[in-house]
Order: structure tokens, then C-alpha cells, then sequence
């Protein structure tokens, strides 16, 4: 079942529970930067992995884009998602031109900020969090526990191949209902982290699995996740509105083209001299 959530209630439907196998996913969108450094690639996993999650709280045309900005400001990390399951999520051009390999930590700093859009149309919502715990995934929860008042927990965990390939990705998403107690949420919180190789569930049933860590568990249904990029060539083209007539009509006498790259899945797009006349 991996790129499915599955959505759960326990604890007598005091606490909503999500959970995902996304390797798939992860791997799809990381092949993207083969030539990414590990600490890199775990950055932008745990976002995504995050994100994908979160897709299973939206609803119709909703979604949710995070942006996280560390202490250098001109590292930033993006990942957006759809009440579909569509996920996208890349490193911005700095990130990916940055040589140190240092730890996660150390990355994010103390000036570390989570920003985030949720809703769909003119009916969005923008919460900013600091991001004291340094780790992607804690201050995710934090973010949530601060902007939207809502007790949650969430969960990660990201195992590398030798080659820097995910292993496995597991992800977990656990959020208290109206008038269910605090110390639900630190409950789940400990038995997850005492079971995530417990709750690899690719091969076995995983309401079975979550019915031995917790009471109460119903499986209230499922939800895909998928790497999506919605660019096309006709995007691009107001890219090229950004040079010059000179260097278009270079472009044009010399016979050559343009090339464009997409940030997010890194789709190329050529424009011939022909189609370039057009714009001028």
C-alpha cells in the first residue's frame, strides 16, 4: 500500500490518526536532484513527507503550500499538496548550490521559519512559526499547535540505502478531537516511537497492526499520494517576456533556441527560433 494514507480513528474516535508508506513518493520527487547530498535529500524528505500527509485534512479545492525559510535566508525549501494527493516539493537554487554537508541542525539555525497556506480561492489562511526544535518534523507539530490551536503529533521516519536512495519512508499524522484529553496525544506520541518498525506495514494488515498499539482502532478510509508538477510550455513563455528585444532578436538571427527548466520536476522546455519571432 505504499503512496496510500490510511485514515483512522482511536481511542473511541477521541483521536484522528493518519498513516503513510511513501517511499514511492519520495523517491520519485528526490530522483529529480540525483547529485543532492544526503543531509540535502533528507531536508527536502521530511517535508515532503510531512506534506503529503497533510493532504489528507483538506478538503474540495483546499490545499496547503509550507515554505520554510532557514537562518540563512537565502536557503528555502517548498512543498505544496491537494486534497487530491498531488505533492510537489523542491530545494530552491542556493540550497542545492550549497557544498557544506552539515547536520540538519545546524542548517535550520535559530532563526529557522515554517510559513504556511491553507484554503483554497480567497478563503486561505497564512500561519508563520519559528522552528525551535530544528528538525523539520517537530516544529511541523509546533507549527500546528501554535497557528491553528490544534494538539498534534507527527511522526517520520526516513531510512537510506547505501546509495543515498530511501529505504523506506514511514509517516505518521496523529491530531486530538474536541474534548478528548492532552495526555492522549503523549500517549501516541511514545508508542510510536517505541513501534515504527512495528508499524511497517507493507505486506500485513495495518488496522490488525495499529489494533495491537492502540484501543479502538477504525478505518475510516484512504487516501492516494502522488508527485504531481502542473508546469506546460505555455508557463514559459512569460519567462521569455522577461528578456530583451536585443537578445531575442540575437536569439532569431543566430537560428538558436531556448531552453527552460522547471524548478519542481525539472522538465525541460525548448522554444525554437520560429516560436520566439512571435513575441516580438
Amino acid at each position: 500500500m505504499q503512496n496510500t494514507i490510511v485514515k483512522t480513528l482511536i481511542y473511541d474516535k477521541q483521536v484522528r490518526l493518519f498513516i503513510v508508506d511513501n517511499t514511492k513518493l519520495l523517491n520519485d520527487i528526490l530522483s529529480l536532484n540525483k547529485e543532492t547530498n544526503k543531509i540535502l535529500k533528507l531536508t527536502l524528505g521530511k517535508t515532503i513527507s510531512v506534506v503529503s500527509l497533510m493532504s489528507a485534512t483538506l478538503k474540495g479545492d483546499q490545499r496547503i503550500s509550507l515554505q520554510m525559510t532557514m537562518s540563512d535566508p537565502q536557503y528555502k525549501v517548498f512543498a505544496d499538496a491537494d486534497a487530491k494527493g498531488n505533492v510537489c516539493g523542491y530545494l530552491n537554487e542556493a540550497l542545492l548550490e550549497a557544498t557544506d554537508e552539515i547536520s540538519l541542525e545546524r542548517l535550520i539555525g535559530h532563526k529557522g521559519t515554517i510559513r504556511v497556506i491553507k484554503g483554497a480561492g480567497f478563503n486561505q489562511f497564512t500561519g508563520i512559526t519559528d522552528m525551535p526544535y530544528r528538525n523539520i518534523v517537530d516544529d511541523i507539530s509546533h507549527y500546528f499547535i501554535q497557528s491553528e490551536q490544534i494538539q498534534t503529533y507527527i511522526g517520520e521516519n526516513i531510512e537510506f540505502a547505501h546509495d543515498n536512495r530511501i529505504l523506506c519512508s514511514h509517516a505518521l499524522y496523529a491530531e486530538l478531537l474536541p474534548g478528548a484529553p492532552t495526555e492522549l496525544i503523549h500517549q501516541v506520541e511514545h508508542t510510536v516511537n517505541m513501534n515504527w518498525d512495528f508499524l511497517k506495514y507493507n505486506k500485513d494488515n495495518i488496522k490488525e497492526k495499529l489494533s495491537r498499539l492502540f484501543k479502538d482502532v477504525k478505518v475510516i478510509g484512504y487516501s492516494p499520494v502522488q508527485f504531481f508538477c502542473g508546469c506546460s510550455k505555455e508557463m514559459f513563455y512569460g519567462m521569455l517576456h522577461s528578456l530583451s528585444a536585443n537578445e531575442l532578436e540575437q536569439v532569431i538571427h543566430n537560428k538558436e533556441s531556448i531552453d527552460t527548466a522547471c524548478q519542481i520536476c525539472g522538465r525541460t522546455y525548448y522554444f525554437h527560433y520560429n516560436e520566439i519571432q512571435g513575441l516580438l
